[in-house]
C-alpha cells in the first residue's frame, strides 16, 4: 500500500513539474522577446546587411514577438545605397529558436542578386 502511495505522490509531483515547466517556458520566451526580440532582431539584420548584401543599414524596424512561432520576426529596411527603397526580411527572433537560426532570411527569391 505505501508503495502505491509513493508513486501516486511521485507521479503527481511529476506531472507538476512538466505542467509549470512548460508554462515557464513560454511565458518567459513571450516576456523575453518583449524585453529583448527588437534588439536581437536589429542586430541579426545589421550582421545580414552588411556580410551578404555588403551595404549599410540607413533605417530599420522589427518586430519584438514572433507571432507565427517559425523562429524569425518580420522586419522592414532601408539602405544607404537606396534610402527610399523599403525592403522586407525575416530575421531570427529572441530565444532558443533564434540562437539556432541565426541571421535572416529573405521572403522574396533571389533577393540578394537583385
Amino acid at each position: 500500500m505505501n508503495k502505491i502511495k509513493l508513486f501516486l505522490v511521485l507521479g503527481a509531483i511529476g506531472f507538476f513539474v512538466v505542467v509549470v515547466g512548460t508554462f515557464l517556458l513560454t511565458a518567459g520566451r513571450t516576456v523575453g522577446q518583449s524585453l529583448f526580440g527588437r534588439d536581437f532582431a536589429e542586430g541579426q539584420l545589421r550582421d545580414y546587411v552588411s556580410s551578404v548584401l555588403r551595404q549599410e543599414v540607413n533605417g530599420l524596424k522589427c518586430q519584438a514577438v514572433d507571432s507565427d512561432g517559425n523562429g524569425y520576426v518580420a522586419c522592414d529596411y532601408t539602405t544607404s545605397g537606396q534610402p527610399n527603397v523599403p525592403r522586407s526580411i525575416e530575421c531570427a527572433a529572441w530565444g532558443m529558436d533564434g540562437f539556432l537560426n541565426r541571421g535572416c532570411k529573405t521572403r522574396l527569391p533571389n533577393f540578394g542578386n537583385q
